[in-house]
Order: C-alpha cells, then structure tokens, then sequence
C-alpha cells in the first residue's frame, strides 16, 4: 500500500503536512474536525487553517465555519470531491472570491449553506451556483450577505434546480417580490426571510409553500398578501411566522389559509382583537400573540374561537384582567369560549387579581387543558376551584410570582392526572402536609419548588420528610435538588442547602412527661383551670389594660384625647413593624415632606425611658387625626389593637372625623377583630393599590382627610 504527502497551508504556522493512504477508509478525521461514523457527519471550526483538509470517506455532511478561506477555487474541495457529499456547510469563512467552478465536482450535494460571507462577491457568487452540477440540490441558505436589495438575479441562477427550502435571513432588502419567486422557484415548501427591512411585497403564488418565517422586518399584512387574485397563494401553508412586523390589523386577513396550522403573530402593533378572528382557519392547531404591546385594549367576545385550536398562548401582554381596569375592555366569561379542543394555554406575565374571580371566569371552562402557564403575575396563593376541575391537567407553571402559601386540598381537590408542577422561584418557606393531598401525588413524575426562600426551622421538618420519602420512590421527582433549595431564615443556616437540615423528632417535639398517675390528674386539673383562666383573662386582656389606662388617666390628670386645637402633631399613625417599609417610604414621603404634614410614628416620635402606654396616650392627644393602616399583621399586633381601642375613644367623643382608615390589603370583614370591624363600619376607608392610575386618586384621598380639620 503506497502513500502520498498532502501539503495544506495554514496562516501564521506556515504548512502542515498529512501523510494520507491512497485507501480512503484509513483517513483519519481531522485534528481539529470531529467525525460521526454513525451519522455520517464532520465538523470542524479553526480560524488558522486556509483549505480544506482529506476526510474519511463515509463522510456524506461536512460543517466548516470559522476558517479563514478567502479565495474557494476548485481546487479547495480537491481531497473531498470523490466524497458522496451531500450537506455541505461553509458558514462565516470570510470568503471573498468564489470562482464559477468552485463547486462543480460535488455531484451528490444536496444542501448548501454559504451564510455569513457578507464580503463575497455577487457575481461570483451567480456564476458558481450556476455551475454545480449536482441534480439533487434542493436546500439553498444565504443568510447574513448583506444585501440591500432583494438577489432578484440569484433566483434566476438557481432556478435550474429544483429548490424546496431556500433562506435569506439577517440581511437588508425591503422589498420581496413573491412574483419572481414564483416564477424561478416555484417548488419552494420552506422560505425564511426574517430579519430583514421588508415593507413591500409583491404578490405572488407559491403553491407549495408550507413554512414562511418573514419575522422581524416591517410588514403589515393586507388583505391581497394571501388571496390578490382571487385564488389563495399559498394554498398549502401550515406555518407562518409574523413576529416582530407593522401587523395593525388581524381580522380577514389569513381567510384562504385552510391548511395553515401554527400562526406566530408576537410583536405586533395591534389595537383590537375582534370576535371570530381566527375561525376561518379550519386547520389552526397553534395561535401566538404574545408580547403586543401597551396598544391593545379591546378583545371581544369569542376572539379566539376555532374548533381546532390546540395552543393558545397570549404572554407577557401586561394586559389587566381585572374588573376594575379603567380603559380596557373584556369579556372574562367569553374571551376564551368556543375552543372545545385547547390543551395548552400560557397567560404569563399579564394582570390578573384573584379576588375578583376573573381569573376563574376566563379559563374554568377549558376543562380539557393539559398544560397550564402563568409565570409571572404576582399571584400570591394558588387560586382555588380552577385547577381540581381539570381532569386531565397534566403541566401547571406557576413560576416566578408571589405564592407563599394555599390549601392543597382546595386548589387540587381530587386531581390525579397531573405530572409537572413548578412552583419554583416564588415566596414559599414553609411546607406541611395541606399543601399536596395524596391525589395529586398520584402519577406526579416532576415538580420544581426550587428558589424559593425556605425556613429551616422545625415548620419544614414534614417537607424534609416528605422530600426524603419521595425520592427514595423517584429519585429524580424535584427538579433542581438539592443545589437550589437553600435555606434563607434563620440567619446561621442561610444559603445552607435544605438537605444539610434535617432535625430529629425528639428536637422539635420534645418528650412528653412520664409522670405518675396521681401527679398527671393534679397537674391535669391545675392546668385546665389554668387554661380557663388565662383564657377569660386574655379575652378581656385590652378591656383590663383600658381600665387601668382610665384608672392612672383620673389619677394624674392626662389630657382629655379629644384636646381641641392644641395639636402638635397633624395625625398618629398605627401600623404593625411589618408594613415599616410602606409607612416610611412612600406615606411619609408623600404627607410629611411632599405635603408639609406633621405625623407621629412610634418608631421615631416616642419619648424614651417613656412607659409605652403613656407614649401612645400623649401622642394619640396631640393629634388631630388617628391613621389605621390596616393590615393582616396590623390584625395581630396587641399594641396596635390597644391603639385602635384609643382610637375609637377619640372617634366617639370627637366631632370633627378624626379617624382616617387605609385599607393597605384586601381583608374580609369577617376576618376583623368585632371592635375594628365596628369602625370600618362607621368610617369611610381608603384603599391602596399597586396601580399607578389608582394611586392619585388615594394620595388625594388621603391629604384631603388629613388637612380637613385644619382647613
């Protein structure tokens, strides 16, 4: 067997030589190549090499990209042209010249990708395609050239070959003239045109053309694009991708596409989505409207309607769902009515307020999705009586949003069929065993509660054990485990990973006393009485403490609460430590130094070595006003209470409305302490809200209650 020297020059290292055996099959895969024997295929990538090396000769597709090949004669290809080569890719190879005959002796080529060769001459590049001599080209892709003009005359060149997939992307003519595309290729199944500066199209007819991708340029959709003379011009297409075009109108325009199937229209100028704007799409299987813009504001009823509609995704609109948005208009019981067959549906990153209940009204009746998206809506529980419904949920993504807690057995009911779950990056610390019935676990394979703020504290000690037992079942059921389920509280154990905690029973539940009988019945009795007693002590706990705060008020000789004009202080202000944030900034900035009001906070106006119930009384004296900023934990703090039970003294006695009350969360009335619920009966309370249009109108609110005694 006999050898020959191939000699292959490389820039800055001068040559290297291969010495190969004229039997092809003992050719070994470039250094800096690798080769696929099973799929045929070889890819290399290094800038230093300036021609194109011997490969094994099962080699049918060959990947050459980031080489420095300025010049490709017909000599570059001379070590593969007696490859069967079919797939020929020559991507960003900074070629400059390709001469007619370059290509010529690839006569098995079936794909050819010259993207990224922007400094490529034009002509040269006409002259070489027209000279190949491969009968079975069908793939052609020229993406990144550059061009400012549509390569009306590279048509021409290739319209020899029977072209079925042809992609100009990433370049810069504005006009396409499917006319002349009709014309040279008409056996065209796939064109992709996306990324350019397109804003005019000339119509035309590509009957076979299944898959248009024409994102991303400036297109607005006529009702000539796809029907100009009467017959449909693209009677076989089943994807069309718009995103990211001048698309104002939806309606009427897709009417001839029956064998369209996935329609992508994100990105679009849309005002209005108006009834039955897709049920003359008899095929429709995929339908994409996310990311609109803060244009839309109109969706009428039955929008979406269609009898084949699978996929339904309308994300990161920042649309509000809610009943009270100002401006906008849905219908919440019909929007997404009439879709029998919608299995899939994602509304992320959109307004939604799940006590209004609109939520529920929109998708309660889509009983047969299997997958569910929400991600990103500040939802702070799971809402209820939706997702039990759906018997054959099979993917619920609730990620990134504010869920912190819920009742499993509300929000899953009975649901078996579910199999993913993510829950991951939300606001969740502690687990128990509410949060998952046995049900849902059923035929459970995945479920992600990673980046979320745990507890490592005895409250998770079920969810360590119930982590425990289920992977020894799955190991590979919580996704992320254990790297992303770290520890936030308390502040030794943080960002210590959850699995390092693991506390034994006797830690958290300590031993029972194992006393004689005797001694348990005496101490039995003395504790029920006990517990009977300090119970009616602490049901009358703020009736006791306002009695003796009487009692040392006749003693001393306090001020009366309702003290006339002799304030020093515009309003008091009760809050609990956790709404501090809200009080200091945003309420103080806006009262105290937008407005010029003086407030007493507790926190800053307190005197010290002052007893706590004397500070709230003077306070609460030199004050005209008495601010509730009532909140969930604002319901719990005992001197909150103590100061709401002085409040109402004043509220009582005085004349003048010097009871302010700022609803800063949704609480049920039901939920209230019987002497607060007394008072939002009688007073007229303002509530805050997280949307800017909303928020005027309070601060006015607010300023014009608090200065209304002293105007």
């Amino acid at each position: 067997m006999t050898s020959m020297k191939i000699i292959i020059p490389v820039y800055l290292f001068g040559v290297i030589s291969l010495t190969l055996l004229h039997t092809a099959s003992s050719i070994e895969c470039p250094q800096f190549c690798t080769c696929n024997k099973i799929t045929c295929e070889a890819k290399c990538q290094n800038r230093l090499y300036a021609g194109i090396p011997a490969f094994p000769n099962y080699i049918t597709s060959l990947t050459y990209t980031g080489m420095n090949l300025p010049e490709v004669k017909k000599r570059t290809f001379n070590l593969i042209k007696d490859l069967e080569l079919q797939v020929l890719i020559l991507r960003h190879n900074r070629i400059e010249n390709i001469t007619a005959n370059a290509l010529s002796e690839l006569k098995h080529l079936r794909h050819l990708d010259l993207s990224g060769n922007g400094q490529m001459n034009f002509t040269q590049l006409a002259k070489c395609l027209r000279n190949i001599e491969s009968p079975n080209i069908t793939i052609l892709k020229l993406n990144s050239f550059g061009w400012k003009s549509e390569p009306i005359s590279i048509y021409e060149t290739i319209s020899k070959y029977n072209i079925t997939e042809l992609q100009m992307s990433r370049n810069y003519f504005k006009s396409l003239n499917m006319s002349a595309l009709e014309q040279y290729v008409p056996n065209l199944t796939s064109l992709n045109v996306a990324y350019n500066d397109i804003e005019h199209i000339i119509p035309g007819q590509l009957r076979k053309l299944e898959i248009w991708r024409i994102h991303h340029n400036y297109v607005d959709v006529n009702y000539t694009l796809f029907n100009s003379t009467g017959t449909c011009n693209f009677p076989s297409l089943k994807v069309l991708n718009l995103t990211s075009n001048f698309v104002n109108h939806f309606e009427n325009r897709f009417s001839c596409l029956d064998k369209l199937e996935v329609l992508v229209l994100d990105r679009n100028p849309v005002k209005q989505i108006l009834k039955d704007t897709f049920s003359d799409l008899p095929s429709l299987q995929v339908l994409h409207l996310n990311h609109l813009g803060d244009r839309l504001y109109n969706i009428e009823a039955f929008p979406f309607r269609s009898q084949t509609l699978k996929e339904l995704s309308f994300s990161r609109n920042h649309f509000a769902f809610l009943k009270s948005a100002r401006y906008l208009y849905f219908n919440s019981t019909l929007i997404f009515s009439g879709i029998p067959k919608l299995e899939a549906i994602d509304l992320s990153d959109n307004y939604f307020n799940l006590t209004d209940c609109v939520l529920k009204e929109m998708i309660s009746n889509l009983t047969n999705l299997k997958r569910i998206t929400i991600k990103s809506c500040k939802f702070q529980t799971i809402p209820t009586d939706i997702f039990s419904k759906m018997k054959r949920l099979e993917v619920l993504n609730l990620t990134k949003n504010h869920i912190g807690s819920w009742n499993g057995t509300e929000v899953f009911g009975s649901i078996s069929s579910l199999k993913t779950l993510r829950l991951d990056f939300n606001y969740i610390n502690v687990f128990n065993d509410t949060s998952f019935p046995e049900s849902f676990m059923a035929n459970l394979r995945s479920i992600d509660l990673a980046g979320n703020p745990f507890f490592c504290s005895c409250k998770n000690l079920w969810f360590r054990k119930w982590i425990h037992s289920w992977r020894l079942k799955r190991p590979h059921i919580f996704k992320g485990y254990p790297a992303n389920y770290l520890c936030i509280n308390p502040p030794e154990l943080h960002n210590t990973e959850l699995k390092d905690y693991f506390p034994s029973d006797d830690e958290c539940y300590p031993e029972k006393m194992n006393a004689a009988l005797q001694s348990f019945i005496v101490l039995s009795l003395v504790g029920i009485f006990s517990v009977i007693l300090v119970s009616l002590i602490y049901k009358g706990r703020w009736h006791i403490r306002y009695w003796i705060y009487l009692q040392r008020v006749k003693q001393r000789g306090y001020i009366s609460l309702n003290s006339g004009d002799s304030s020093l202080y515009s309003g008091f202000v009760v809050y609990s430590d956790e709404d501090r944030h809200w009080v200091f900034s945003k309420f103080l900035k806006i009262v105290e130094e937008e407005n010029d009001q003086t407030l007493c906070i507790h926190h800053r106006d307190f005197e010290v070595g002052k007893l706590i119930v004397d500070n709230i009384a003077d306070c609460i004296a030199q004050s005209r006003k008495i601010i509730l900023v009532l909140s969930r934990t604002m319901m719990t703090s005992d001197w909150c209470l103590f100061e709401t039970r002085l409040a109402q003294r004043k509220f009582l006695n005085d004349d003048n409305g010097s009871l302010i009350i700022i609803m800063l969360e949704n609480i049920q009335k039901k939920d209230m302490p019987h002497s607060l619920r007394d008072l939002v009966d009688l007073t007229t309370y303002i509530t805050w809200s997280e949307e800017p249009d909303v928020q005027e109108k309070f601060w006015t609110n607010v300023l014009k209650s608090i200065k209304g005694g002293n105007e």
